[in-house]
């Protein structure tokens, strides 16, 4: 399957939400994994397999955001800011390696399973 990267940089007022998210995106506009970076430098990173392994979840996950990716961003130029009120967005596409090393690098390492 072919995936395209993203890196989305948000401006916003302070809060709990993320100031830049990485995203891998397939064909048919479906997430299968992303990374949150926040302001104290604290990075998040999910995958649908992190939702999917959930015995009590009995739907089949199979992006982490809703509708495709690319009707969400449909508006944003490559590289240019998108200003609304007190917030500025911006959606650049990057090379798979650099989201390749931030999965790596802060993705936690699963646990060994016991047998």
């Amino acid at each position: 399957m072919s995936f395209s990267y993203y890196r989305c940089d948000w401006i916003h007022p302070e809060s709990e939400e993320p100031v830049v998210v990485y995203y891998e995106v397939d064909v048919a506009g479906d997430v299968p994994r992303l990374i949150d970076v926040f302001a104290d430098g604290r990075r998040q990173c999910m995958s649908v397999a992190d939702f999917s392994a959930r015995e009590h979840d009995m739907r089949r996950i199979t992006s982490l955001v809703e509708g495709s990716f690319y009707d969400g961003v449909a508006d944003l130029v490559d590289g240019i800011f998108f200003e609304e009120g007190q917030e500025r967005i911006s959606m650049t596409q990057i090379a798979a390696d650099k989201f390749e090393i931030e999965w790596q690098t802060y993705r936690p390492t699963p646990p060994d399973k016991l047998h």
